[in-house]
């Protein structure tokens, strides 16, 4: 029995659509969940409960981007120094590359899970593959014992030809 209520692969779509939009403009996800809710005619607490519950894990990639976009475009907005830096400039370029320090530690513990996630996939690979030859000898061993029972090998004897 499928719910009155449930989501549809559109509304998941959209939902992510707007969402990483507003994380790239700079806007809040809030936000985000209030508009979706509306367009969708849900409210912003459903939206927002979709998105972390069951979105957002798929959408790590595009929102790791999303934030590198936002900050490439509040880095392209910042003014070129003028003759004298004042500490404002300063401050916000440091807070620019904090913020470019913060997405690189993301990535590279994304990068660290799937390394993880591959490796362990490589290991059950290689066990596996150890006890297919390590049953497939002892099947053979057992094979060559039931036929040595069934006399089917006598050494004594020369093939005809």
């Amino acid at each position: 029995m499928i719910r009155k209520d449930s989501w549809n692969a559109d509304e998941d779509k959209l939902l992510a659509t707007i969402v990483l939009n507003y994380i790239t403009t700079g806007e809040t996800q809030l936000k985000a969940f209030y508009d979706v809710g509306l367009e969708l005619d849900r409210t912003a607490a459903a939206c927002g409960f979709r998105w972390n519950s069951y979105l957002r894990q798929k959408y790590i990639e595009e929102i790791i981007e999303a934030k590198h976009r936002k900050l490439s475009n509040k880095r392209s907005s910042i003014k070129s120094p003028p003759f004298t830096l004042n500490i404002e400039y300063i401050v916000e370029y440091l807070q620019a590359l904090k913020q470019d320090l913060i997405l690189s530690e993301a990535q590279i513990r994304l990068i660290k899970v799937k390394i993880q996630d591959v490796s362990s996939e490589i290991d059950s690979r290689r066990s596996e593959m150890s006890l297919d030859a390590s049953q497939n000898r002892d099947a053979l061993a057992a094979l060559i014992a039931k036929a040595s029972e069934l006399g089917l090998f006598e050494h004594n004897k020369k093939p005809a030809i």
